[in-house]
Parts: C-alpha cells; sequence; structure tokens
C-alpha cells in the first residue's frame, strides 16, 4: 500500500539550477518528497492520488532571505506568491515566537519562519527595539551564546556600531555552534568582516570605497536617516578601484551578499506607484500595515533633502554596478527584500537579480536552492527525500519571470497553503485507482 501524491506531466525545475525535467513526476508522501525526476512506471496500480498538471511547472517554494515583517497580511502574502520560507533578519524574540505559534495552531497561514535573533550592535543602538546592545567581546560572546543556545536562533546578525573585537568574538561563538553571521556592518567594513570570517553582508553594510566621504566622515553621524543620507552621498560617488579589494576579498572568503535593492529603490521613489497599484497591496494590506511602514520610511529618511534623494538615485545604479562586478567575480547573491509587503517586492527583487544580468534559471536557483545552501537548509531544491515545499506555476519562468506570480497551489511540508480559488480544490482521492 502506497500513499502520497503524484504530481505528473509538469515540467520540474528542481531548485539546482540543472536542467528542466519535462513531463516529470513528484511523489509526496507525508511531509517529504518520495520521487522527483522523469516519468517512471514504478507507481503504475499505486494506490495513491494523482494530479495531473500537464503544461505547469514547478518549482520550489522561493526563500526570502532578510525580512522584518510580521503582520498576518505579510504572512499571507508571501504564502499567496510562492515563498514558503522567511528569514527574520533582526526582530525581538517574542513578536518570532508568537508568529510562529499562531502559524502552528492554524490561526493564520504563514511560510516557514527563520531567526537571526535580535541585531547585536553597539551602543546607541540604531533599533533598539529589536536589538541588543554589547559593549565589549566577552559581552558579545556570551550574548551570542544566549541566543544560540537558549533562544535557538538559526542564525546571529551583527549592524552598524559594531566594532572589528566586537565581530571577532560573534563570529567565533556562531561558528563553533554551526550558526552563520549575517552583517550590515558600517564600522567595519566588507573587507575586514570578510577577513574575521562572515558569512554575510546585507544591503546597509560598508562594502564600498568612496571618493569624497573618508571613513572618518561615515563614522559620523547622529540618526538612522543621516547615516543613510551619507550611504547615499558616498556610494554615488564610489572611488571603483579602492573598492576592488573589498570585492576580491568578499569573494575569494566565500561572503555571499543580499543587496535588496528593493528598498533603496523605494526610499529613491523608484517602484512606489506599482507597489500601490498591485492587486495584492490593495486586497491584503489596509491602514495599519501601510501607515506602520510610511513611519518606517519616516525614520529611514525624515531628514533627507531633495539633493539626498537624487544622490541615491545615482547610488542605486553604482549599487547595481557593484553586484555585478561581484557576480562576475564569482560572487554568491541572495535575495531578500527588508521591507514589508515582501510577498510582492520579493519578486521586484527578481527582477532585479534579472537586471544583474542573471538568466531566469539563475534567478530561480538565487532564490531556491542557493538560498538554502546560504541559510543552511534543506529545503530549497525538489529531491527525494527533501522536504515538500514546492509551487505550482501555470507557465513557464524561464520565458516570463512574471510567470514566478501567475501560481496555482503553494505546498509547505506536504501541507498545502494556498490554492488559486479559480482553479478548485486539490484533487480528491481517485477511486479508480
Amino acid at each position: 500500500m502506497m500513499n502520497g501524491m503524484l504530481l505528473e506531466g509538469a515540467d520540474l525545475i528542481d531548485g539546482t539550477g540543472g536542467p528542466v525535467v519535462r513531463d516529470a513526476m513528484v511523489l509526496l508522501a507525508g511531509d517529504r518528497i518520495r520521487y522527483a525526476g522523469p516519468r517512471t512506471g514504478q507507481f503504475d496500480g499505486a494506490a495513491i492520488r494523482r494530479w495531473q498538471l500537464s503544461g505547469k511547472t514547478l518549482i520550489p517554494g522561493l526563500i526570502e532571505a532578510h525580512t522584518h515583517a510580521a503582520y498576518p497580511a505579510d504572512m499571507r502574502a508571501y504564502v499567496k506568491n510562492g515563498i514558503t520560507t522567511i528569514r527574520f533578519a533582526g526582530l525581538d524574540l517574542a513578536t518570532v515566537s508568537a508568529l510562529r505559534e499562531r502559524i502552528a495552531r492554524g490561526d493564520i497561514v504563514g511560510p516557514r519562519i527563520l531567526s537571526c535573533g535580535p541585531m547585536i550592535d553597539q551602543p546607541p543602538p540604531a533599533y533598539p527595539e529589536w536589538s541588543v546592545a554589547v559593549r565589549t567581546p566577552a559581552e558579545a560572546a556570551a550574548t551570542a551564546e544566549r541566543l544560540i543556545i537558549e533562544a535557538g536562533v538559526d542564525a546571529l546578525i551583527v549592524t552598524q556600531r559594531v566594532t572589528a573585537p566586537v565581530l571577532r568574538a560573534v563570529i567565533a561563538v556562531a561558528h563553533a555552534h554551526g550558526r552563520s553571521v549575517v552583517g550590515q556592518t558600517w564600522a567595519v567594513d566588507g573587507k575586514e568582516a570578510a577577513d574575521l570570517g562572515i558569512d554575510e553582508l546585507h544591503n546597509s553594510a560598508r562594502v564600498f570605497v568612496s571618493r569624497d566621504y573618508p571613513t572618518e566622515r561615515l563614522l559620523r553621524y547622529d540618526s538612522i536617516a543621516e547615516r543613510l543620507a551619507l550611504s547615499g552621498r558616498a556610494w554615488a560617488t564610489i572611488d571603483w578601484s579602492a573598492t576592488q579589494a573589498i570585492l576580491d576579498t568578499m569573494v575569494a572568503r566565500g561572503v555571499r551578499y543580499c543587496g535588496m535593492q528593493v528598498i533603496t529603490q523605494f526610499q529613491a521613489g523608484e517602484g512606489v506607484a506599482e507597489l500601490e497599484a498591485d492587486n495584492d497591496f490593495t486586497t491584503l494590506f489596509g491602514a495599519k500595515e501601510r501607515g506602520s511602514f510610511g513611519d518606517f520610511i519616516r525614520l529611514l529618511q525624515g531628514s533627507w533633502t531633495a539633493a539626498d534623494k537624487a544622490c541615491w538615485r545615482v547610488a542605486n545604479e553604482e549599487r547595481m554596478e557593484w553586484m555585478r562586478r561581484f557576480r562576475a567575480l564569482g560572487g554568491v547573491l541572495l535575495a531578500g527584500t527588508d521591507m514589508q509587503f515582501g510577498g510582492i517586492m520579493l519578486h521586484r527583487e527578481l527582477a532585479n537579480l534579472a537586471a544583474l544580468g542573471l538568466s531566469p534559471m539563475e534567478v530561480i536557483t538565487a532564490a531556491t536552492g542557493g538560498s538554502a545552501r546560504a541559510l543552511r537548509l534543506e529545503v530549497g531544491t525538489i529531491a527525494a527525500g527533501r522536504p515538500a515545499d514546492l509551487v505550482i506555476l501555470r507557465r513557464d519562468p524561464l520565458r516570463d519571470l512574471a510567470a514566478l506570480r501567475d501560481i496555482t497551489c503553494v505546498v509547505r511540508g506536504g501541507a498545502v497553503l494556498w490554492r488559486e480559488p479559480r482553479d478548485g480544490p486539490v484533487p480528491p482521492p481517485d477511486p479508480a485507482r
């Protein structure tokens, strides 16, 4: 007797970057994948449910590498848009725990949740409600140990004011426990962070050298908005020759980079109209969520002038060029948003990756198997023995990346989280088999 659901006839993109398997079969058994590959006769006559998916495409569930958005509407938007795993990169433990419990109870629908715990920063922390401030390497090591052992975090994140001795202490503890360290470092630049052994650097990390803004000026600021304004001006005057050492070291040390270009584009006014016109934005998010994000944006750029925004438009082009050069050297890019409405905005970020020159297959791999490797996860690929996370698309995303949002069904851990209403329910057991 064989139990499970056999998906047959779809094209399979397995998340490894390998060739598409045409007319594939994927057998789901419980929360795992039992078989994934070419059509085979081994299931003929088996007492299993069969779902004919000719003309459809199967991909692994997408992975969001950096978010802070914790509203139920965000969780639903993630699921509806094919994102089955998210990672909170700096959020208080209580909020993450409560959200996980609500999803586990079935109160709300949501993706698998990973957490870096609160941001580890040095005083004064930029985001005190989401941070733990440490003053010495010993205090940093003790905090890292507590977050891993007692809170069970999946990784650690260090931010703006963290200095090299504190960063070294956090990395040592994290690596001793098999955890990664994510950085949005500012006091420490990308080369030094890479040499210290950091695993990932994300969008607001100082991974460049400016012609006009030396380090001592960049470290002198009084608010988040001022630091980000300085960052935009510095990116807009990047010194590519001096920046090359940062790029080379990050690639040589295997440091992955998550650009999250969508948030900096949004701050410069790009993509705002598209977001506000999006059907999921208008139907899933209400005044509470929109107001919260508006408050956050004002915190990030409340003191910006028109000149600051103009600099950021130039800076965004330079950031894109930085990522092109990083990738050309062999660097690995991750997909994340760093903003609310991530279920929508992650797809815009995937379009940004395509604009860097990644092929559709490379974009999909970056957001599935590539991110899974970086986050040390079993998910991200469709293969025998792996967790049953997958998305059924109506059409081929290799022809048009927009097909990644043309979804008929989303499965996480073998359970259907979302099904397009017009497509009807998942097929019931076939009494003829």
